[in-house]
C-alpha cells in the first residue's frame, strides 16, 4: 500500500487514487464475468460479503463501531455496502461493461458534485462547472442510446449503475465528514453488510453457490470478497481522506476508457458510436474537472 511517510500527504492520495482506479475498472469486467457463468447476482454479492465481513470480523471485534451511533454505521453500510453493490451488481447484470463504467464510475464526479450542492450548499467554481456538463452531456448521450434501441432492460441497468454511483459519492463524503479511520471504516462497512445480507441470501431459492465451479468461486471469491469488498473500501477512504471526495471521484477520469477497452479484448462487447460519444464526453469532462480543480 502506498503509505510511505515520506511520501508528501497529496502524493500518497494519488497512489491510493491509481490503486483505485485499477480495482474499479477490474470490478465491472470481473462482475460481468462472474455474472456469465453459473453465478447470480445474489451469490457474487454473497461472496463479496461473507468473505469481506469474515476478514474484517476482528477489527469489528475489536473497535465496535468506533463510536458511531447505530444509525451512522447504518448509514456507511448502506451506502458504501449493500446500497452500492447491489445496484452495481444490477446494474452490470443489464448492461455492457462500457455502460458499467461510464454510468457508475465516470459519473461520480457528477453525483458528488450534485449531493454537494443538495446537502452542503456547496456552488461549484464555474470551469468545474463546465467539467461537470461535459459529464452530464455524456450520460444523456447513454441515456438516449439506450432508449432509441427501445430497451427497458439497457434502460433499467443504467438506472441502477447512475443509483450506485449516488450511493458510492454519499458513502465517500459521509466517511470523511465522520472522520472515521480507513480500516475501522471498511470493517463496519463489510460486517454489517454481511451480518443483514446472508441471513436473506440463506432464504432465496436457486442453486446457489454449490452449482458452481471452485474456478469461478475461487476468482470471484477473492476480488469481490477481497479486493473489492476490503481493499477497495480501505483505500478509497485513505484517498478521500488525503485528497477529498471531489478531487478522488474526479481522478476516476481513467475507469470507464480502461474499462471499455477491457470489455471490447476480454468480454467480446463492441461498443456502439453512441456508447464511444458518452465516453468522449464524460473521459473529457473528468480530465479537465481535474486539472481545473486543482487550481480552485
Amino acid at each position: 500500500m502506498p503509505d510511505d511517510a515520506s511520501m508528501p500527504p497529496r502524493a500518497r492520495g494519488f497512489a491510493y487514487a491509481g490503486v483505485v482506479v485499477a480495482l474499479f475498472s477490474g470490478f465491472v469486467l470481473l462482475s460481468r464475468h462472474g455474472l456469465s457463468t453459473t453465478l447470480s447476482l445474489p451469490d457474487i454479492a454473497a461472496l463479496r460479503f461473507g468473505i469481506g465481513g469474515l476478514l474484517l470480523s476482528p477489527v469489528l471485534i475489536r473497535h465496535g463501531l468506533s463510536g458511531l451511533r447505530p444509525a451512522q454505521a447504518a448509514g456507511l453500510a448502506g451506502l458504501g455496502g449493500l446500497g452500492f453493490a447491489l445496484f452495481a451488481y444490477a446494474g452490470f447484470a443489464l448492461a455492457p461493461a462500457a455502460h458499467g463504467a461510464i454510468l457508475l464510475h465516470g459519473t461520480l464526479a457528477l453525483t458528488t458534485a450534485m449531493l454537494l450542492r443538495i446537502l452542503g450548499g456547496q456552488r461549484v467554481a464555474p470551469r468545474r462547472g463546465l467539467a461537470l456538463g461535459a459529464i452530464a452531456l455524456g450520460v444523456l448521450t447513454m441515456a438516449w442510446d439506450s432508449v432509441r434501441q427501445s430497451s427497458p432492460e439497457l434502460l433499467a441497468g443504467d438506472l441502477c449503475l447512475l443509483a450506485a454511483s449516488f450511493c458510492w459519492s454519499g458513502y465517500g463524503l459521509y466517511v470523511r465528514r465522520l472522520g472515521l479511520p480507513a480500516v475501522q471504516a471498511a470493517a463496519i462497512v463489510a460486517g454489517l453488510s454481511g451480518l443483514v445480507f446472508l441471513p436473506v441470501y440463506g432464504w432465496l431459492p436457486g442453486p446457489g453457490l454449490s452449482k458452481a465451479s471452485w474456478g469461478d468461486l475461487a476468482l470471484q471469491g477473492v476480488f469481490q470478497g477481497v479486493l473489492i469488498g476490503v481493499v477497495s473500501v480501505f483505500v478509497y477512504t485513505r484517498a478521500v481522506g488525503l485528497l477529498g471526495a471531489a478531487t478522488v471521484a474526479t481522478f476516476t477520469a481513467l475507469v470507464p476508457g480502461l474499462t471499455t477497452l477491457g470489455g471490447y479484448l476480454l468480454l467480446g462487447e463492441y461498443p456502439s458510436p453512441a456508447t464511444l460519444l458518452g465516453l468522449a464526453f464524460i473521459t473529457a469532462g473528468m480530465a479537465a474537472g481535474l486539472r481545473w480543480g486543482e487550481r480552485t
